[in-house]
């Protein structure tokens, strides 16, 4: 995470086979886990 205490953002990415497929920010490395793996499916579902 980065940033002050309070205010921590923590950055997560989904790849698979080496591509970036998904990406997000969250508040708590679970929340951006969670956002990453959204962002992947939603990628995903596009195709």
């Amino acid at each position: 995470g980065s940033g002050p205490d309070h205010a921590k953002v923590f950055e997560a990415e989904v790849r698979v086979g080496g591509r970036l497929t998904g990406a997000g920010t969250g508040r708590s490395k679970k929340e951006a886990e969670q956002a990453a793996a959204r962002d992947a499916l939603l990628a995903r579902g596009d195709r």
